[in-house]
């Protein structure tokens, strides 16, 4: 969408010039392999979700991570919407709108909220494990994983192919959430 665009020429702008010596990679920019030249790069997914934006569902996020050789050390992942900001920097735990967040310690799989895609709900409807009951519908794969995080959810499934602007933020943000 024209907001994706928008979204990841403001943020390439700020971080190319605060941070000149950074990589870049984005689900919006040709890769231009900058990532591979430097320690640091920005990876940023402008509008995770962008069906449930366009559609107006309050799910999409902006995902945007520090990587440092290849791994996650600044995560944060903004859902417009709802004025939830999650973050997370290695080593230092996982926060929303600044206050500490925590996985669910729920281990039954039988109790267990699935955060799942709408077009992929069909998938796992045919598996007696899973309580029809707490699957919820979301399209963010990121939003899904913070809100893991966070502890609203228990597990967020996805069965297609992602790539690391789709994960690197969620990723670092659900590992210091525990």
């Amino acid at each position: 969408t024209n907001a994706d665009i928008k979204i990841d020429n403001f943020l390439k702008s700020i971080f190319k010039e605060n941070t000149p010596n950074f990589g870049w990679v984005s689900e919006e920019t040709n890769d231009n392999k900058s990532r591979l030249k430097s320690e640091y790069f920005w990876c940023l997914d402008p509008i995770d979700g962008t069906r449930s934006y366009i559609n107006g569902k309050p799910e999409y996020t902006i995902s945007l991570a520090l990587i440092k050789k290849n791994k996650p050390v600044m995560g944060l992942i903004l859902n417009p919407e709802t004025q939830e900001l999650f973050f997370a920097m290695k080593d230092k735990g996982a926060y929303c709108n600044e206050k500490k967040i925590n996985v669910s310690q729920n281990k039954d799989i039988f109790s267990s909220k699935y955060g799942i895609s709408s077009s992929e709900i069909k998938i796992i409807q045919k598996y007696e494990c899973f309580n029809k009951d707490n699957i919820i519908k979301m399209g963010s794969i990121a939003y899904k994983i913070a809100l893991v995080a966070k502890g609203e959810m228990d597990i967020a499934i996805s069965f297609t192919k992602k790539n690391d602007w789709d994960l690197a933020a969620s990723d670092l943000i659900l590992k210091e959430a525990g």
